[in-house]
């Protein structure tokens, strides 16, 4: 019967599935860079594309909560595909909050109001025609890498990295605040 593993043993198996997954995406981002090179596009401005094609016009902010991403780096990458005509921002006022008429000042009560002023960004018809092309092509690439794994395994795939994407707070503290035996870890 086998022995349970130490402690040092389960960091080290968890380190090397950590480098293994980094190496993978790596790989995989480099492998799937060359043919959105081919049209000019970073994977960012493909990601952005994709997600506006999708989904619809979004505020600049939005874009960026979704993308994970710093609203600054977002309104830069906005600016450089605004550039290309993929894309096109412009204000709107969003709808006001529900205020009873009896919260407000006299003076404005009865009066229109309006929300606060958002950049919404938007394909153009030449991003929504960049996008078209690339999307099947992309889409292709991808299937043909993933090719490797079967069916059931590229459904476990997506399972597992959502599920580490969701975490399990519990265990990441409990983990966090136990003592290391033994701090030099060759892994």
């Amino acid at each position: 019967m086998k022995e349970r593993a130490s402690h040092k043993e389960k960091t080290g198996r968890a380190f090397r599935a950590y480098l293994d997954l980094v190496d993978a995406a790596d790989w995989i981002r480099r492998e799937l860079a060359g043919p959105l090179d081919y049209f000019g596009l970073t994977m960012n401005e493909f990601r952005l594309l994709h997600m506006l094609y999708n989904q619809g016009p979004m505020s600049v902010s939005d874009a960026a909560e979704r993308r994970a991403c710093k609203i600054q780096n977002m309104h830069t990458l906005v600016e450089r595909m605004e550039g290309a005509g993929w894309v096109g921002r412009q204000v709107v006022w969003r709808a006001p909050a529900e205020i009873r008429e009896s919260r407000m000042p006299k003076v404005r009560r009865g009066k229109p109001r309006r929300g606060p002023k958002v950049r919404v960004v938007s394909l153009t018809r030449e991003g929504r025609k960049l996008i078209a092309t690339v999307l099947p092509r992309q889409a292709k690439m991808v299937k043909a890498m993933m090719r490797a794994l079967d069916l059931r395994e590229q459904d476990t795939l997506g399972r597992l990295c959502r599920k580490l994407r969701e975490g399990d707070i519990v265990k990441f503290f409990q983990e966090i605040r136990m003592q290391d035996a033994d701090e030099d870890l060759r892994v």
